[in-house]
């Protein structure tokens, strides 16, 4: 059931698995492109109905049954309308590449059948799209796309004699993603760009008739982009998975062509990013209200295979809340903005690789072994290392910035040693404020107090920011701008 699943939703998300080269349009070319959409999927679903491919003009017609579709998948429990066939035109080029296009809507909803311990309802609509891309069947996969669509609305639906009717409505004005890619200069890998954009999401949650809570968000941008994506390598790894899915263990020659289609695929990528920034978001709920005026996400893995760094951050702009979630005198201590950046490097994906070549996959592992395995691969002197390149908090209150590392001792928890520098900008007007607010919240004392000793200790820097050097071994001693405090 798994497998039939997600080689479905492979085939419909890529559209066409492939063709003939040629720019002719006949029968036969029909029965080749339907061979190539039902490469990676089992023959019941193959011959279920659920695709079709016709000759129209210059063009094959490609048609996808969700009913048929959803019938083999053996989808119990929930009884499912809407499920209205979606097109697609395929036309093939001399280059032997294929230009793909199509317009569709579909308003699915899926109810649960009498019986069932809850009264459950989805629905999942699209009032319109249109696509259009080059699909590359010898790589199968998409060189180009452009989608856009409208009108998205998603809602929940669960009903019960405890918790009554409890509802989540959804909506999306509308919905863009962008796909490009380029020859990575090795045979079977592409680099590949994407970005995409989401405008006016709306979600409402409620109980009964009564409104637990509001989300709005005005827009979401994001970006990715992947070097020497193993595409081809991919495409026969699934195909031999689909010829064998039904074996519980495979012969050794089948073993050994499974390692090899995998150690083909490593590395699953040169390198990986990905950025996600969301604008204008706003929370109401009966506690309280609060928003952003931006709030970002990055992640990257890059480098040389033996020593990658994987790169993770977030940050944020302009929080709000309202005094029903934060007492009225910490609201000035709320930042205007957050960034929190950390790293991890020397991440050795060359002995993960190693590992793999040695697995037996009829006589795997336990768990706890192969764990063991890994680790020692990846860090191979026992210890991993997490680097902070900026974590930082400003307000009109404050200024805070710390850089600084961590090291600790994969086997011995409580080992860690780190090296961290924090800067301050117009400490004393923070203290001031922190003194101030002490007068009506007596627990604000003891960081006031805190903060006139980190004073004394602080260095001046030629910017004229507080500055503390701070280390801590690994044996439990810690300096502070070369002072021994323990």
């Amino acid at each position: 059931m798994r497998f039939k699943a997600v080689a479905v939703a492979a085939v419909l998300a890529a559209g066409v698995a492939g063709a003939t080269q040629a720019a002719d349009v006949s029968e036969q070319g029909a029965k080749d492109l339907f061979g190539n959409l039902t490469y990676f999927l089992p023959d019941d679903i193959a011959k279920s109905g659920g695709i079709s491919v016709k000759p129209v003009s210059s063009h094959y017609e490609v048609t996808y049954d969700l009913r048929a579709l959803f019938d083999k998948l053996n989808v119990s429990g929930f009884d499912i309308s809407g499920l209205k066939p979606l097109t697609m035109l395929a036309t093939p080029q001399d280059s032997g590449l294929w230009n793909i296009e199509g317009n569709n809507a579909f308003d699915i909803t899926a109810r649960s059948k009498p019986g069932s311990a809850a009264d459950m309802e989805f629905r999942y609509a699209l009032a319109s799209s249109n696509f259009q891309g080059v699909f590359d069947p010898a790589l199968h996969y998409l060189r180009s796309m452009d989608m856009k669509g409208n009108g998205i609305t998603f809602a929940t639906k669960t009903s019960d004699e405890n918790s009554g009717v409890q509802k989540n409505d959804a909506t999306v004005d509308s919905v863009g993603y962008t796909l490009s890619s380029a020859d990575s200069g090795e045979p079977g890998r592409l680099d590949v760009k994407m970005s995409g954009s989401l405008q006016s999401l709306y979600d409402k949650i409620s109980s009964d008739d009564t409104t637990l809570g509001e989300i709005k968000v005005a827009a979401i941008d994001f970006n990715a982009g992947a070097t020497k994506l193993p595409l081809k390598a991919v495409n026969s790894l699934l195909h031999f998975v689909s010829e064998h899915k039904d074996q519980k263990t495979l012969s050794d020659p089948d073993s050994l062509a499974l390692k090899a289609l995998l150690m083909n695929a490593m590395p699953i990528a040169g390198s990986f990013e990905e950025s996600i920034s969301a604008k204008d978001i706003s929370v109401t709920s009966p506690f309280g209200d609060g928003g952003l005026q931006k709030l970002g996400y990055f992640f990257k893995i890059a480098g040389p295979a033996n020593a990658m760094s994987a790169d993770f951050g977030l940050n944020a702009e302009k929080l709000t809340l309202a005094t029903g979630l934060v007492p009225e005198d910490y609201i000035a201590f709320i930042p205007d903005a957050a960034d929190f950046q950390i790293q991890v490097p020397n991440l050795n994906f060359s002995a993960l690789m190693e590992i793999l070549q040695q697995t037996d996959f009829n006589k795997p592992e336990s768990d706890a072994a192969l764990d063991e395995k890994l680790q020692q691969a990846m860090f191979p002197d026992g210890t991993v290392s997490i680097n902070f390149p900026k974590i930082s908090a400003v307000s009109g209150l404050y200024d805070v910035e710390a850089t600084g590392s961590m090291r600790g001792w994969l086997n011995e928890k409580d080992r860690v040693s780190m090296k961290m520098t924090v800067l301050v900008r117009d400490l004393d007007k923070t203290i001031a404020a922190v003194q101030e607010s002490a007068k009506t919240k007596p627990d604000l004392s003891q960081l006031s107090f805190g903060l006139m000793m980190a004073k004394g200790f602080a260095k001046t820097d030629a910017d004229g920011r507080s500055r503390w050097d701070i280390e801590i071994s690994d044996a439990g001693g810690v300096t502070v701008n070369g002072q021994v405090m323990k």
